[in-house]
């Protein structure tokens, strides 16, 4: 008995069992003290001089109430996310890389044209232009002001001359016609207003393209005679003249 207290005394731990064995004699003392209770008493009073207040034998079992003596728990490496980081940094520069290649080598890829659709906005549709020909100033059809140009009773302006033919007015070419070497150019100005001008030697511009009354649109070298009919809603015009200049003037 007193070697199993001298164990526990040396390890100075709690003691979680402890078994007693007492040889019985035959005869009973009524006044012999209960020795299991001597050896758990003085186990408890050693204890209470180097360990806690709240670690107590009691009977057989040592109850542990605190946690001062448990193991502090050490942080855990965060290898897993780590791993995951630099899966993520490695995917995003794979993404940089075949975007760059594609830009590059592959234009009309199905990813280029992916981010394009995200950063280009769609420009919206012109709205349509109603206004009537009387709403418009017209300028000359022609680049030289020694050429003269004539209006008929009909409404069609001719001239002779070799020079750069202008556009009346700004407009989308609608269409281009050539026979034996002379072409017909016919454009609209807006939904209602449009003109024709025929004997070009050369016509610089292809249906559906816009043009400008400051740009030519096409050339005469001359040798026949130049034309040019306007249209409002599909009827000829007729109420304008031509100034010094050979700019065309409404009468309206």
């Amino acid at each position: 008995m007193s070697e199993t207290i001298d164990y526990a005394e040396m390890l100075e731990i709690p003691v979680s069992t402890l078994n007693v064995t007492k040889k019985r004699s035959k005869k009973k003392r009524e006044t012999e003290p209960d020795l299991k209770e001597q050896v758990v008493e003085t186990v408890n009073e050693r204890m209470e001089g180097g360990a806690e207040e709240d670690r107590t034998a009691v009977g057989e079992n040592v109850i542990d109430y605190g946690d001062a003596y448990a193991a502090e728990e050490k942080p855990r490496k965060k290898f897993l996310e780590g791993k995951v980081l630099v899966a993520e940094f490695i995917a995003v520069l794979a993404l940089c890389a075949t975007i760059l290649l594609t830009n590059l080598f592959w234009q009309d890829s199905a990813i280029n044209t992916f981010f394009r659709g995200l950063i280009t906005e769609e420009t919206p549709a012109a709205a349509p232009d109603d206004r009537t020909y009387s709403e418009l100033t017209l300028g000359a059809v022609v680049s030289d002001a020694d050429i003269e140009c004539t209006v008929s009773d009909t409404g069609v302006l001719t001239f002779t001359g070799a020079c750069s033919v202008y556009a009346p007015y700004g407009g989308t070419i609608k269409n281009v016609a050539e026979s034996d070497g002379v072409y017909t150019v016919e454009i609209e100005h807006t939904t209602s207003f449009s003109s024709v001008i025929s004997g070009l030697t050369h016509a610089y511009f292809a249906a559906g393209e816009e043009v400008y009354s400051t740009i030519p649109v096409g050339y005469t070298d001359g040798s026949g005679e130049v034309s040019v009919a306007m249209y409002d809603a599909g009827s000829l015009i007729h109420s304008y003249t031509v100034n010094e200049n050979n700019d065309i003037v409404w009468n309206v």
